[in-house]
């Protein structure tokens, strides 16, 4: 399969405390995951063990295309599970990143002359 072909993902990593991992993973699985899957243009999520740079949870979430991406991020559902990230914030969890990988369009092919 070629890059171009590859959905795009989101990406979600963060650190949580070691002694609120359990307690973090069953809200991620119970409340938080089927809210994050009712989120248009999502259609599949992956978890991820992540033990880079001080970061150990990961989440990889698959989107429909590529113009599903805006409309994942605009939507009412992401920005309820955005929210119920915020308790989370406040006490356990650091570090959070959220990257977005799609395929490129191609790039032109410029000469330099010299």
């Amino acid at each position: 399969m070629s890059v171009s072909n590859w959905p795009p993902l989101i990406v979600v990593r963060a650190q949580v405390e070691p002694e609120a991992m359990a307690r973090f993973l069953r809200w991620y699985q119970r409340v938080h995951l089927p809210h994050v899957l009712a989120i248009p243009g999502i259609v599949r999520a992956f978890r991820a063990d992540c033990h880079r740079r001080g970061v150990n949870w990961a989440a990889v979430y698959e989107l429909r295309d590529e113009a599903a991406i805006q409309e994942a991020f605009q939507s009412t559902q992401a920005q309820a599970a955005r929210e119920e990230w915020e308790p989370w914030l406040e006490t356990h969890v650091h570090e959070v990143s959220v990257e977005v990988y799609a395929g490129l369009p191609p790039i032109l092919t410029y000469h330099l002359w010299n």
